[in-house]
């Protein structure tokens, strides 16, 4: 009898458990249906893989090339559009980029597309031109890297004369623009912010790029630049000004002002001084 009784009090407190468990259980799912779950959000730059590069270096076992072309490609799948913009060569592209040149320094397009990945798409300046001044060790007399690296030099970080001077380098060069060495020289005159003379190299590189992402991007810093210039000429009133924008579309008069049917965000031209 006392066993009994005890197969019946544990019966009870199983069955209140068990009941309360189901309760539990059916309220927890009731929650998670009718309640949104809050969203968590890792950026690429805090959940990058790298490595030091000498130990990349170490490992390789000879097999550097190898292992270059294994990170550029994953550099390039894992690749994002998130700003960097604290200037301290810390941005996970930018030390993809930095190994990959110390295992196959000859790995040219490392530093052609990662330069203009980092300077446009990342806003990495510093990290763009350590990328592009690696190369130029390398091939010195190079078109791409001393235009890249000259635009990136005096339009974004505003180093007027070292960017000069790389323009200047390839002005005669087979596959300069026309009117290259035009602009090269009238920067002997200018160190301001020239909208038309930025307008007119942003051309350019529209023209030579090869990528569509980049180009997409150039061509909306163009939109904006050229945006910027004849807006505030119209409305200052000055009667020698641009009435389209660079997509061909009209400028509006509305509320008194002109103003563009697009939106744009403000082009700087000199990033690091502003």
């Amino acid at each position: 009898m006392h066993t009994t009784g005890l197969r019946k009090h544990f019966s009870i407190v199983d069955f209140l458990i068990l009941g309360i468990s189901l309760i539990l259980l059916l309220s927890a799912g009731l929650i998670h249906s009718k309640f949104p779950k809050p969203s968590i959000t890792i950026s690429k730059q805090d959940s990058a893989l790298n490595i030091n590069q000498h130990f990349l270096t170490f490992m390789s076992i000879g097999n550097k090339r190898m292992l270059a072309d294994l990170i550029w490609i994953q550099t390039l799948l894992e690749s994002d559009l998130e700003h960097y913009s604290k200037n301290d060569l810390s941005s996970w592209m930018y030390l993809r980029f930095r190994a990959i040149a110390e295992l196959d320094p000859k790995f040219y397009e490392n530093y052609l597309f990662g330069g203009q990945l980092l300077s446009i798409a990342k806003d990495d300046l510093l990290g763009a031109e350590q990328i592009f001044s690696l190369g130029l060790k390398h091939y010195p007399d190079d078109y791409h890297l001393n235009y890249y690296s000259g635009f990136n030099l005096y339009f974004e970080l505003g180093n007027f004369q070292e960017g000069h001077e790389r323009l200047k380098k390839i002005a005669n060069h087979p596959k300069a623009n026309w009117n290259l060495k035009f602009l090269v020289n009238k920067l002997n005159f200018e160190n301001t912010n020239n909208f038309d003379i930025a307008i007119d190299f942003l051309k350019m590189h529209i023209e030579s790029s090869h990528d569509e992402f980049i180009t997409s991007k150039l061509k909306n810093d163009l939109y904006a630049l050229k945006a910027q210039r004849d807006l505030k000429c119209l409305n200052s009133g000055n009667g020698n000004c641009e009435m389209f924008d660079s997509e061909g579309s009209r400028y509006i008069y509305k509320d008194g002002k002109w103003k563009s049917l697009k939106n744009f965000v403000d082009f700087r031209i000199h990033k690091k001084t502003n």
